[in-house]
């Protein structure tokens, strides 16, 4: 959902943004959940075709930042990665609501719409200042 939803609000930016995610608990080839195509089929954002993959050095090494959903991914990501924690960040580190900043955002799989809705709602909130902390800081 949120690489979805990232591309959304930066299709349009004089920037050019590659985004790919991963995950730390992930076997890999999964395409997203009915709720998630559903919520963001109606931002107009198709991820249909999209598999998950689990974070390996390959992708650590591509990426110039590393943002992450909750705290404890965090952790685990500087943790099988140590090397890369200057660039490894929680998704809501940046954002300007302060009820939201340096919150997890949850991981609604298995849960009902209104926790994907919830999740949705949290990214559309942190990710415009996620994007202005990649601008100025490339």
């Amino acid at each position: 959902m949120a690489e979805g939803l990232f591309q959304k609000i930066t299709e349009d930016d004089e920037a050019s943004f590659d985004v790919r995610s991963a995950g730390v608990a992930t076997g890999g080839g999964q395409g997203p959940s009915k709720y998630t195509l559903d919520i963001l089929k109606e931002e107009g954002i198709d991820l249909s075709s999209n598999k998950s993959q689990f974070l390996d050095r390959e992708l650590i090494d591509w990426a110039s930042h590393i943002f992450t959903m909750s705290a404890s991914h965090l952790y685990t990501v500087n943790k099988m990665f140590p090397d890369v924690a200057e660039k490894t960040f929680l998704v809501t580190e940046f954002c300007d609501n302060e009820l939201i900043t340096r919150q997890d955002v949850p991981d609604p799989y298995g849960g009902n719409r209104n926790e994907y809705e919830h999740t949705r709602d949290l990214l559309n909130e942190s990710l415009p200042s996620l994007v202005n902390f990649i601008k100025t800081n490339i």
